[in-house]
């Protein structure tokens, strides 16, 4: 597993994302989720997600109050399950920032937003994007 920690300071908004995740990190990435307030349904559905060893799987989970957001990517199959599951989750990631400062999803300021979030992201996940160097990251896991 990578973690990767990052900071969006037009938002105040800080990021904790997860990367080829296992079953063996459930314990770890739930107490991140509690942490930043993640309860009932949710947390048993991300309990459910986390512990079920799927691949090409995720989750985003934001506490829209005190800005923070946990990503889960777990292990994928391929470099293109990678990317939708990576497209998957910053999408929601976009969202949940849209919707705190009431961005308009269809506007410029979204689009920006979107791109920033991967750039920020690309420095890692450019490792699951490219077959060989998934196949000597994934082998770690």
């Amino acid at each position: 597993m990578i973690v990767q920690e990052f900071y969006i300071s037009k938002y105040d908004w800080r990021v904790r994302v997860y990367y080829a995740v296992t079953t063996y990190w459930t314990s770890e990435i739930l107490c991140e989720l509690h942490r930043i307030g993640c309860r009932g349904d949710k947390f048993r559905q991300a309990y459910r997600n986390l512990s079920s060893g799927r691949l090409n799987t995720g989750l985003t989970y934001s506490d829209f109050e005190n800005r923070e957001t946990v990503m889960v990517i777990a292990l994928t199959s391929s470099p293109s399950e990678f990317q939708n599951s990576w497209d998957h989750e910053k999408g929601h990631l976009c969202r949940h920032i849209s919707q705190a400062f009431n961005i308009d999803p269809y506007g410029e300021e979204a689009q920006y937003l979107c791109g920033e979030i991967g750039q920020r992201m690309f420095p890692i996940a450019k490792k699951f994007l490219c077959e060989h160097c998934r196949r000597n990251l994934c082998g770690k896991y």
